[in-house]
């Protein structure tokens, strides 16, 4: 094949175009510094650059959410930590003034009132914070004021939305704290604890004692022992349904076994069983020495007396290893028989409340009972000291009663509460009967009753007051309906163990607030005064102070300690989302560098390699250009044509 001039001229051309166009190249990867300038550098690298640079750019916007959430979760800690201080300082205030004597005017409670309100208008400042011209506590109603203060107390007035921030690609972490949940939250049930005592009563069903645990009544036998008699009475209450039905089987089986000097009956407490008792002066061979002489009983360490005619006679009767009546009668005889003085016997008196020693000889042998030395009082502590002529009737040993109630298998005696031994009137112990619905007002507080007057429930900026001393009001229910009909959303019912009335608030973005009118003790007496959240609990408090009420104030403290401790909680879990940040920043940075690693090993370029590579293309195209300049001769048939 003829290589012709033209063909030659062609190539030549060509040749110096590709090693200009190399040569240009890698000026522009030297000048831009990467190897990649145009997606037809390298399509395979420019698909991996343009993934890394998406995920960068996602990683760099995860950081921006990241910085946003750490100075939310700032701004919250900066608040809780000052609301934290200020409800301790409050708190401490309040116990001051708790234990403090009241003065004459009540200047210094006054005082701390204005101290008080002072923290609380600071409280709700805080509580309608800003960042970046937003409110932190009012949800997605960033622009609306949180919470919103009035004389009877505060609420919420913004929304329960979650402010969420993208952190990774898959997770969203929320970042806002709602007001309702940091400044109204209900902490305490007011009543939750409550005791109202109701009272005992003839017609109280034994299943509704000890808080409705009732009595066990399998087999329901117990034993009612006249020690001093050694009678004993066997109850049956396993048939009985109501406390009079036990009052019934007690005293008819008493009456029956011969025990007539105790009487079953509810006790003056109104809240237990009495067994009450009559000293009768009776005595038999079982009657404790320990409780003659109106329970002083006898000293027995010597224990000795003389039986004497003065004379030829003189026996000395040791006493000292007796215990009972029975016991001081057989020693007496025996040892009287035993020193050969016949027919001179010790017994019971016939009005059976003292000793009666009887010389029965034909002749009375001017027989006495001496003590045995001068400092001795045994024959006077038993009642028999001077001369048997023929008989001698010694006086009364005026014992105290004594009495044991014991078991008979089962637990029904301890849980009627009289189980044991008394040695007079027995109270049992309190019976705690169930409050019920129907359980009338007059049986409250152990049927002594309550001095009911009006009280004031206020729900935010709305309030009501009740009259729970009104005639109407006859049931613990009429006291409940006063309470859910009284058009705030609260809910009253009987507390959960059984004792007392609890007010429940419903609504959680008002505060909830109740305490007496005027001089009234009401809601004290009901032990639901007070509030059940923090700002709530600064208005009452704030209301005692200037009222000088000492127990009021006293009342609210253990609030105070549940609103120092919500607000530490609270804390807690802005402090576990700020780790959270941290600890996603942290690894968005580390993130960040390899990602951005990546790319510069896709679009970098290698300026080491390029230097050289720059200069071989210059040689190459400085070759080309002298080449051309030698083939290529231009000649005056080139320009013509």
């Amino acid at each position: 094949m003829r290589v012709t001039t033209n063909m030659l001229t062609q190539r030549v051309s060509y040749n110096m175009h590709t090693a200009l166009k190399r040569f240009l190249e890698m000026q522009t990867q030297m000048s831009s510094g990467r190897r990649i300038n145009k997606p037809s550098d390298d399509p395979l690298g420019i698909l991996r650059d343009l993934d890394y640079r998406t995920e960068l750019s996602k990683n760099t916007q995860y950081l921006k959410n990241v910085s946003r959430g750490q100075d939310w979760v700032q701004t919250y800690d900066t608040v809780l930590a000052e609301l934290k201080n200020m409800v301790s300082s409050t708190n401490e205030l309040a116990i001051a003034m708790a234990n403090e004597v009241a003065d004459d005017d009540g200047t210094s409670r006054r005082a701390a009132a204005a101290d008080v309100r002072e923290i609380y208008d600071q409280i709700i400042q805080l509580a309608n914070s800003e960042l970046e011209d937003k409110t932190v506590f009012s949800g997605f109603r960033t622009d609306q004021r949180a919470i919103i203060a009035s004389a009877t107390g505060a609420r919420y007035n913004g929304d329960f939305g979650q402010i969420e921030f993208q952190i990774d690609p898959s997770t969203d972490v929320t970042v806002n704290l709602i007001g309702a949940d940091v400044f109204l939250k209900q902490l305490a049930i007011l009543g939750e604890t409550a005791d109202l005592d109701v009272a005992v009563t003839a017609g109280t069903l034994l299943a509704d004692l000890h808080n409705g645990d009732g009595v066990e009544l399998s087999p329901g036998l117990f034993t009612i022992t006249d020690r001093n008699l050694g009678i004993t009475a066997t109850v049956d209450a396993s048939s009985c349904v109501t406390v009079q039905d036990v009052l019934d089987a007690i005293n008819a089986n008493l009456t029956a076994a011969g025990i007539t000097n105790l009487e079953a009956r509810i006790g003056d407490e109104q809240n237990n069983i009495l067994l009450d008792t009559t000293a009768n002066g009776l005595i038999s061979p079982v009657t404790s020495l320990d409780v003659i002489n109106g329970g002083n009983g006898i000293d027995l360490s010597v224990g000795k007396i003389r039986l004497t005619d003065y004379g030829a006679t003189d026996v000395v009767i040791d006493f000292s290893g007796c215990s009972t009546i029975g016991d001081i009668i057989n020693e007496f005889n025996s040892q009287v028989s035993a020193a050969g003085v016949n027919n001179v016997t010790m017994q019971i008196n016939a009005a059976g409340t003292g000793f009666e020693i009887n010389d029965t000889n034909g002749t009375p042998l001017g027989l006495s009972i001496i003590e045995n030395d001068h400092v001795s009082s045994v024959a006077t502590s038993l009642g028999i000291l001077g001369p048997i002529n023929p008989t001698l009737v010694g006086s009364d040993l005026e014992p105290t009663v004594s009495f044991e109630v014991a078991e008979l298998g089962g637990t029904t005696a301890a849980d009627l509460g009289i189980l044991g031994e008394f040695f007079g009137d027995f109270a049992g112990s309190d019976l705690d009967p169930l409050l019920l619905p129907t359980s009338l007002v007059t049986d409250l507080n152990t049927g002594v009753g309550f001095d009911l007057s009006e009280i004031r429930v206020s729900q935010g900026e709305r309030t009501v007051v009740l009259d729970l001393g009104s005639p109407s009001i006859v049931t613990v229910q009429d006291m409940l309906d006063a309470f859910n009909n009284c058009g705030l959303d609260i809910t009253a019912s009987i507390n959960p163990e059984g004792r007392g009335i609890q007010i429940v608030n419903n609504d959680v973005t008002r505060s909830f607030i109740i305490e007496d009118v005027g001089e009234g003790t009401t809601s004290k007496a009901m032990d639901i005064f007070g509030s059940s959240d923090m700002l709530g609990t600064f208005t009452v408090l704030i209301n005692s102070l200037e009222r000088d009420d000492q127990d009021g104030v006293g009342r609210l403290l253990a609030t105070l300690e549940k609103s120092m401790e919500h607000l530490v909680t609270h804390r807690a879990t802005v402090g576990a989302r700020g780790i959270r940040l941290n600890s996603t920043e942290s690894r968005l940075l580390n993130r960040e560098l390899t990602f951005t690693r990546r790319l510069s090993e896709v679009e970098d370029a290698d300026i080491t390699r390029l230097i050289t590579d720059l200069a071989v293309y210059e040689n190459n195209y400085q070759s080309a250009l002298i080449a051309a300049a030698k083939i290529v001769q231009p000649s005056l048939l080139d320009f013509l044509t």
